[in-house]
């Protein structure tokens, strides 16, 4: 026996023993690699895949393809380019993805159904739904390949079919319905009935489908299974690092942010190649933590990176450029974001829209953005979409005076943010609630005590988080809020015209010109199309506002 066909023989020996090492040894530099047989160019795609070199892989699984089809032989070469289109789609090139598939079909149509077709149908309905989010169709795909799991006695078909159904449930808003065909689908991958190929995708588009929609407790359970799936398979298997991956992403969340920027990066960088999207998700993550930390130019390369791996890194970007004094760049390119999102996604961009519209002066399209946000929450129900809808809604009611309002909506923010231990967001409410409290302005002890404490924990919060921007601006001088559409100035002759102050005794108080005061006061009734004192009382006191403290005027 030659040397190069006992490399052939010892690779099918350590093949069946899943060696994959020996496998890889034994054939990767094999000479002649074109002419070996197509089972055992598949089984050194296996040693590549199991091995972390998904390029590798993927290359030779080409190789194994050509000769499949050169043999004849269309339902395994149908099979093949299907397992390339899986692989392209997670490398996030979309065209070599579409054309593999394209491929597949094509050498599949005419043959007599099996289970090949199953999983011709899940593959154009699972990419398809993650970019149009169709639910009629994915359910329609669902029913086709549960029929061809049922007739061919092919568990993974079942598993397909249970995504494809259980995925559309949650977009159509039944989310505990549809979490629960999902988590069955997970009994066939565990029980070994799907190729790992094709089970390590279903755990990451739940991860990720959990993350879209806010569901943190179901993120770290899925990410918690598929860690426990992954540990007895490989040390080098990918969904290694795509569990850490998720979990980090878990970590920036939760506040521990010192842990995650030691290990995003090169988790990330790992995974390009492989799992593109995953990686771009993992780069956008260390950005955020970046910017949130004052660190810009790094941030913006990290954002690079994201989009070079096929992920607009948004509302990440769009805060970048506002960070920088181009508010108006950021909300634009947020806007082009929303308007080409599919419905699932557009919910995780719509905070940032509300905040940095308010900033830009945008407020009906801020209150527009931040109804969308609401009606979204309650239709999916999620603590993370609530929380992150009573934030937007606690900014709205501030910015056009509603202080009770605001106050309310950002101690349900807290609340929602608290349970789920998001601690930037709670900082966030925390310090929202100190505005509208400082905004109430009725002077009393009770009121400026709250409101100190409610600002401390913000801070403290901040400091934990190394948020070093939010930390300055929390320590910048402070003066009596802007309520509304009026001044700070404006705000505070308006306290003192509830109180029925008359010009004088205001000008007096705020040591201010009668004239000027008397400027102030047709400007308030411009800004609040009212036309007398009395009805700029009214809307004051609708407003939540509170005159002066009568322990004499207060001087700014």
């Amino acid at each position: 026996m030659d040397s190069r066909q006992a490399a052939i023989d010892a690779a099918r020996e350590a093949s069946l023993r899943s060696d994959w090492p020996a496998v890889r040894a034994a054939l990767k530099d094999l000479p002649e690699r074109d002419s070996l047989a197509a089972e055992d160019l598949e089984a050194l795609v296996a040693a590549l895949w199991w091995l972390g070199d998904v390029p590798a892989s993927m290359a030779v699984g080409e190789q194994a393809f050509r000769r499949l089809d050169e043999q004849g032989k269309p339902r395994e070469a149908g099979m093949t380019a299907l397992r390339l289109s899986l692989q392209w789609g997670l490398r996030a090139d979309i065209a070599l993805h579409g054309a593999w598939l394209a491929r597949a079909g094509r050498l599949l149509a005419p043959l007599p159904e099996g289970p090949e077709h199953g999983y011709l149908a899940y593959l154009r309905s699972s990419f398809e739904l993650d970019g149009s989010a169709d639910p009629a169709r994915a359910e329609s795909a669902a029913a086709q390949v549960r029929s061809l799991a049922r007739r061919h006695r092919v568990e993974a078909l079942d598993a397909f079919a249970l995504v494809l159904e259980g995925s559309a449930r949650v977009i159509r808003g039944h989310v505990d319905e549809g979490f629960s065909l999902l988590d069955e689908s997970l009994l066939p991958v565990v029980a070994g009935a799907v190729d790992p190929v094709w089970g390590g995708d279903i755990y990451c588009s739940v991860i990720h489908l959990s993350h879209e929609i806010g569901d943190y407790a179901r993120m770290r359970a899925w990410t918690d299974a598929l860690g426990a799936w992954c540990a007895p398979l490989s040390e080098s298997f990918m969904y290694n690092s795509i569990t850490q991956l998720h979990g980090l992403q878990l970590l920036v969340a939760e506040g521990a942010w010192d842990q995650a920027l030691a290990r995003l990066e090169e988790t990330s960088t790992t995974l390009l190649g492989a799992q593109s999207w995953t990686a771009a998700e993992g780069f956008a993550a260390l950005g955020d933590v970046l910017r949130l930390r004052g660190r810009g130019t790094e941030a913006a390369s990290a954002y690079a990176r994201a989009s070079a791996a096929g992920t607009e890194p948004q509302p990440g970007l769009a805060y970048l450029a506002a960070d920088a004094g181009r508010l108006a760049e950021g909300l634009d390119s947020l806007r082009a974001e929303l308007a080409a999102a599919p419905p699932v996604r557009r919910p995780q961009l719509l905070l940032a829209a509300v905040e940095l519209g308010l900033a830009a002066g945008e407020r009906e399209a801020a209150e527009n953005w931040a109804g969308e946000l609401d009606a979204a929450a309650h239709f999916y129900g999620t603590a993370g979409l609530l929380a992150s809808a009573a934030h937007a809604a606690a900014l709205v009611a501030l910015g056009a005076a509603r202080i009770p309002d605001a106050a309310a909506a950002a101690r349900r923010a807290a609340g929602l943010y608290r349970s789920q231990g998001i601690r930037h967001g709670l900082a966030r409410a925390h310090e929202i609630l100190a505005a509208a409290l400082e905004a109430r302005g009725d002077g009393s002890t009770a009121t400026r005590t709250e409101a100190e404490a409610e600002r401390a924990t913000a801070a403290a919060i901040y400091r934990r988080l190394g948020a070093e921007p939010d930390v300055r601006r929390l320590d910048r001088p402070r003066r009596h809020i802007a309520v509304g559409p009026l001044t700070q100035r404006e705000t505070e002759v308006l306290r003192y015209l509830m109180g029925g102050a008359g010009n004088r005794d205001i000008a007096s108080a705020l040591v201010l010109s009668d004239r000027t005061v008397a400027r102030h006061l047709a400007n308030i009734y411009t800004k609040l199309g009212v036309a007398s004192r009395t009805a700029a009382s009214a809307w004051a006191h609708d407003a939540g506002l509170q005159p002066p403290a009568q322990n004499g005027p207060q001087r700014h």
